[in-house]
C-alpha cells in the first residue's frame, strides 16, 4: 500500500495534479481501466499529469476478488496509465511477469477468457531471460501481430529492465501494474521510466506493422 506522503512527493516532483481518493460513482473525473476495473474497486492516491509527452494517470487501487473456489480475496495495484498517440489500431494484449501470485489476475482471464498466450519464435528467437520471465498473451487472431509489436530485440530488453511489472494495451491507453510490492520512490520513478519507454516503442512500432 502506498502512503500519501509518497504520492504526495512523486506528484509534487513530477508535477502532477493529486487528488487523494476519488470515488468512481459520483466524483468527476477520468475512470482508470484495464482489467482491474470494476464496479466495487476503491481507488486512492489518484493523480494526474503529463510527463515526456503522454498524459499519465497514477492510481492505488484496491478490490475484492472471488476467486475459482468461491472465496474473496482483497487485492492492491498501484497503476499508471499512458495514452498512446498512435492512430493505428493496437489489439489487447497482457505482457505478464512470472513472479506474482497469479490470483489478483484472474479477472483479466475471466472477462477476456479467449486471450491465450502467444508462442513466440515465428520470426526469431527470444532470449531465456524474456521467456523465463515473461508471457504474453492476446486473442489468437493477433497473435502474429503482437509478436511483430514485440521483436526479439525489444524482448531481450524487457527481460532485463521491466521485470517483475506487468502491463496491458487496451483501447490505446497502456497501462503498467505493480502488486505485492512494497511501495517506494524507486519504484515510483521505475514505473514511470519503463512506462514512457515502452508506450514510445508501442508508438513506433505499431506504424510499422
Amino acid at each position: 500500500m502506498v502512503t500519501k506522503r509518497e504520492m504526495l512527493e512523486f506528484s509534487n516532483k513530477m508535477g502532477f495534479v493529486y487528488f487523494g481518493s476519488v470515488n468512481q460513482h459520483s466524483d468527476d473525473h477520468r475512470v482508470v481501466r484495464g482489467f482491474t476495473v470494476s464496479l466495487s474497486h476503491r481507488d486512492n492516491h489518484y493523480c494526474v499529469g503529463s510527463v515526456g509527452g503522454y498524459d499519465t494517470t497514477i492510481v492505488n487501487r484496491s478490490d475484492v476478488l472471488r476467486q475459482i473456489d468461491g472465496s474473496k480475496t482483497m487485492h492492491d495495484w498501484l497503476v499508471m496509465a499512458f495514452d498512446l498517440h498512435t492512430k493505428q489500431d493496437i489489439p489487447h494484449f497482457f505482457l505478464g511477469s512470472h513472479n506474482h501470485d497469479p490470483k489478483p489476475y484472474i479477472n483479466l482471464f475471466t472477462i477476456f477468457h479467449t486471450m491465450k498466450e502467444v508462442n513466440l519464435g515465428t520470426f526469431e528467437g527470444y532470449s531465456p531471460e524474456f521467456t523465463s520471465r515473461f508471457s504474453l498473451y492476446t486473442q489468437p487472431s493477433a497473435s502474429i501481430q503482437i509478436e511483430r509489436l514485440f521483436p526479439a530485440d525489444v524482448a531481450r530488453v524487457l527481460g532485463a529492465h521491466f521485470w517483475p511489472l506487468s502491463a496491458e494495451q487496451h483501447d490505446g491507453v497502456l497501462y503498467i501494474y505493480s502488486d505485492e510490492q512494497r511501495v517506494s520512490s524507486n519504484l515510483l520513478d521505475t514505473m514511470l521510466e519503463d512506462g514512457l519507454w515502452l508506450a514510445a516503442h508501442l508508438d513506433r512500432q505499431a506504424e510499422l506493422i
